[in-house]
């Protein structure tokens, strides 16, 4: 099954599906440039291939928000390409409160952080 990933942060969420045996992550998105690294640079420590659609730091609304049009198109036309091979799905991680904008943004300094 290929795995659409948002909200990826370090990766946890997506390294647990994919070591599990029947998932294949195909495209990573990351609001936070440092969480994106540190998932790439686990990725490669595990010896695991990078997404054949890549690594993206971005802000999700910009693939739905109809302001930026080419994003989504894109995205769509990936999901459209990967659909007539084999089922394909989308999973998310729920921010960290800490690091989350809508969190209490305390950062490495927060509770959980």
């Amino acid at each position: 099954m290929n795995i659409f990933s948002f909200f990826s942060g370090a990766g946890f969420l997506d390294l647990g599906f994919e070591l599990e045996g029947h998932y294949n992550i195909v495209f990573v998105n990351e609001f936070h440039k440092a969480f994106n690294n540190v998932y790439q640079y686990a990725r490669q420590k595990m010896n695991l291939p990078a997404p054949i659609y890549g690594h993206h730091v971005e802000n999700i609304v910009y693939y739905v928000d109809g302001e930026h049009p080419e994003m989504m198109q894109n995205l769509m036309l990936l999901v459209n390409e990967l659909k007539e091979q084999e089922l394909t799905g989308f999973i998310g991680g729920p921010p960290c409160p800490d690091f989350s904008v809508a969190g209490k943004n305390k950062g490495k300094e927060g509770e959980k952080g």
